[in-house]
């Protein structure tokens, strides 16, 4: 367990799930809901944004909705992989605007990218143009997503946390 868990109690955890749910929920709303005053609250919370358990706030945008732009998940290996080639692509890929999000993952294959495009057409452009720009070679594997079941905002905190202590005893 981290450090940080450690400090954490479970109105923490209440707290942090009702955010993750609700980000614009009111101080007030938030006492009455994990049973503390807003200016508690307001405290834990700045505590929590300090130790950069909470990252930030933002909407959650559907993408198909907004500009009908559809979701591919690209499995990327670099070819000959160096320390040097992979900081080269991090780099590169993290100015490019169709590339929405992008993991390093062990395994197979180097980075999980996410990439948002209007058409198969505009998603191989956007390919060809990483495979020309970014200075770095690698091969890919291209998955469509065709349907998003569970999203960030959709974790159960605290079902999640609770795991850790099955692996406790």
């Amino acid at each position: 367990m981290s450090d940080q868990r450690k400090d954490l109690d479970r109105i923490d955890i209440k707290i942090l799930a009702l955010l993750q749910r609700q980000g614009r929920v009111t101080k007030a709303a938030m006492g009455e809901l994990v049973g503390l005053s807003a200016s508690r609250c307001w405290e834990r919370m700045k505590r929590l944004e300090k130790s950069r358990i909470i990252r930030g706030y933002h909407a959650e945008v559907d993408l198909g909705r907004l500009a009908k732009l559809s979701t591919f998940i690209v499995q990327v290996k670099l070819t000959e992989y160096s320390y040097a080639k992979a900081r080269t692509f991090e780099a590169g890929i993290v100015g490019l605007p169709n590339v929405i999000g992008c993991q390093a993952v062990l395994g197979d294959v180097d980075y999980l990218v996410t990439i948002a495009a209007f058409s198969i057409e505009h998603y191989q452009a956007i390919m060809e143009s990483m495979l020309d720009t970014l200075n770095v070679s690698f091969d890919y594997v291209t998955l469509p997503v065709t349907k998003t079941l569970k999203g960030d905002s959709d974790r159960d905190l605290p079902a999640l946390l609770a795991t850790s202590q099955d692996l406790e005893a």
